[in-house]
């Protein structure tokens, strides 16, 4: 667990560049297996990383500015690039697809059913970032899965700074491992939009599914923070809640299509 490699080059950075360039090359093979323009498809595919990477950072900017005492890192400590929040960058991926497609000509549904589970597995990518840069960490704890962070990572500089391991340590406090936890929901997520895919369920479907999937396991695991962060867990089970409502329209839509119509006693159609 180094949050850099070369002595320069951020490790959590490396992640999101990651998870980016085998999302975007995966993805336009998956949208063009369906016939979906390349071109247009391999544009679509940068603004949906943009809209996660702008969401993600708005989010935390408006925290920063809401509710300043959720970020434990002092502006002295913060660099340029300080300062992402992941389900900021979901919302702003399901508020944005439907416009990115309407502007490029792109069909909204079938082109968001065949990104959608690279998005889940993006999510691993940037996860691990996350947990070997020693940032978005959990409560101390003592459970046998427990981990504790080397010298470097945030988590040691959180515990150290406020004098919770002796000077000299070489290791935080053992603390829930969260970005695993995260990793884990999403690699499930991911799993489980390949099995929905392979059932043809309707149109749309797969994209609900996602952000319902994403959005629950945020408000659940979300209260294994150290720190407090008020604004992922106001918007989590919200835009939860949201994905459902969708996904159940949906649903009954789809139903009332493929229902067969009502035949009368006499054998005409009412």
């Amino acid at each position: 667990m180094h949050p850099q490699v070369f002595g320069a080059v951020s490790v959590y950075f490396l992640a999101w560049a990651a998870a980016a360039v085998v999302g975007v090359a995966t993805a336009l093979r998956r949208a063009t297996v369906v016939s979906l323009p390349l071109g247009r498809s391999f544009v679509a595919l940068i603004c949906v990383v943009l809209a996660i990477l702008l969401g993600s950072r708005l989010l935390y900017l408006a925290e920063a500015s809401w509710f300043p005492a959720d970020d434990y890192v002092p502006p002295s400590v913060r660099g340029a690039l300080h300062g992402f929040r992941i389900p900021g960058g979901i919302l702003a991926l399901a508020l944005t697809l439907p416009l990115i497609c309407r502007v490029l000509g792109l069909p909204w549904t079938r082109f968001g059913d065949r990104v959608i589970p690279l998005v889940a597995l993006a999510v691993v990518f940037i996860r691990l970032g996350c947990f070997m840069n020693g940032c978005c960490f959990g409560q101390v704890s003592s459970l046998p899965w427990a981990v504790r962070f080397p010298r470097g990572t945030w988590a040691f500089w959180y515990h150290a700074t406020r004098g919770w391991v002796p000077p000299g340590a070489a290791t935080s406090l053992p603390v829930q491992p969260l970005q695993l936890y995260f990793l884990g929901a999403a690699a499930f997520t991911f799993a489980v939009l390949l099995w929905l895919e392979r059932r043809s369920p309707p149109l749309g479907m797969l994209q609900v599914a996602f952000f319902a999937s994403f959005f629950l396991t945020t408000a659940v695991l979300e209260p294994l923070r150290e720190n407090f962060l008020t604004l992922n867990q106001l918007l989590a089970p919200v835009a939860a809640a949201g994905s459902i409502l969708v996904g159940v329209v949906i649903v009954v839509r789809h139903a009332r299509l493929v229902s067969p119509p009502e035949r009368g006693t006499a054998g005409g159609v009412v």
